[in-house]
């Protein structure tokens, strides 16, 4: 039988970083690694937007991106 193991989790900032010359938005990202696996969604949330307040560009959200091992 298989299962999953926790290996790592990446919090990553989406921001806004202008627009085409069709006018579609682009999108910038800055992750940053080592994200315990029990971080809660609030402490998260709160990382995440004082993290973005150090951005010029126009903050839009976050994810949280975790890897596991399949054994």
């Amino acid at each position: 039988m298989a299962n999953l193991e926790y290996k790592q989790a990446v919090l990553k900032l989406v921001f806004e970083g202008g627009l085409t010359k069709e006018g579609k938005m682009v999108t910038k990202s800055k992750s940053y690694h080592n994200i315990q696996a029990s971080a809660s969604a609030n402490g998260l949330d709160t990382v995440a937007t004082t993290l973005a307040n150090f951005s010029n560009n126009p903050y839009i959200g976050a994810e949280k991106v975790e890897t596991m091992n399949l054994i």
